[in-house]
């Protein structure tokens, strides 16, 4: 059974929330007067949910004047589905990097505000890194937030990108250029940043429809870890990183 959330919510949210399952649950498409009846509420109310949720890409009218799933409401069920799929499918390519380059190494991914750790191999060496598993890092000054912002669209991490290089004041466009090269080489460095005398470099992982769902992320003691491009550690992240991509069902093509 879900969790009970206590607390103050938004009614008029969850009502539509409600709506959509139920829509869902018929598995065919509906018209407004058998959406209202499911959803015991008058139809002049039921049509202001409609129209917002077809505005949304939520719902889809047809020229029948029934609703069924939107394409914007189908494709967010699917990335909960990779969301949930990555998780299990990743462990053996986080094991493979370990293994490879005996450091710890990470799955991450987007959050509201960021990218944050969600899985974790630690590496064999006696000294631990000490990032925790949930731990919320920065989107421009680690190397997995650098992998996200530079593969995402930019309306999506904008306001998180401007508020951060704010804080720190550095040139936007510095960053945007620091982007460009990560795009080009396919992977982000950070060296420091994340947490004093820790380097990291974190390569994207991409969904089926081309969209980076989740970063791979190497982390070592600074000075250890090799981030030229032709090193081993690059090499080998960026491998996995497109064996976990094409098991996820990425075709090559990354989406906009």
């Amino acid at each position: 059974m879900p969790q009970e959330i206590k607390g103050q919510g938004i009614q008029s949210l969850e009502a539509g929330l409600a709506m959509l399952k139920r829509i869902a649950a018929e598995k065919r498409p509906l018209t407004i007067t058998q959406i209202a009846q499911l959803c015991d509420m008058p139809k002049s109310k039921a049509h202001h949910y409609l129209t917002s949720f077809c505005r949304s890409g939520f719902l889809h009218k047809g020229e029948d004047l029934k609703y069924a799933l939107g394409p914007e409401l189908i494709l967010l069920g699917l990335e909960a589905v990779d969301a949930m799929d990555i998780y299990a499918l990743a462990l053996p390519y986080l094991e493979a990097i370990r293994d490879a380059v005996n450091e710890t190494v990470y799955l991450s991914l987007w959050g509201l505000n960021g990218p944050f750790f969600v899985r974790c191999v630690e590496s064999k060496r006696a000294i631990s890194i000490g990032v925790r598993v949930g731990s919320q890092v920065s989107v421009t000054r680690s190397s997995s937030g650098k992998a996200f912002a530079a593969f995402m669209r930019k309306e999506e991490t904008a306001a998180i990108i401007a508020k951060e290089l704010e804080a720190d004041s550095t040139d936007p466009e510095l960053f945007e250029r620091e982007l460009r090269a990560v795009r080009e080489s396919g992977y982000a460095h950070s060296d420091g940043t994340i947490a004093p005398g820790i380097a990291g470099i974190s390569c994207p992982v991409f969904d089926r429809g081309g969209r980076i769902l989740a970063t791979l992320t190497i982390l070592a003691l600074s000075g250890t870890l090799n981030a030229s491009e032709d090193s081993e550690a690059i090499r080998v992240l960026k491998e996995k990183g497109s064996a976990l991509s094409k098991a996820l069902g990425y075709k090559g093509e990354r989406g906009v």
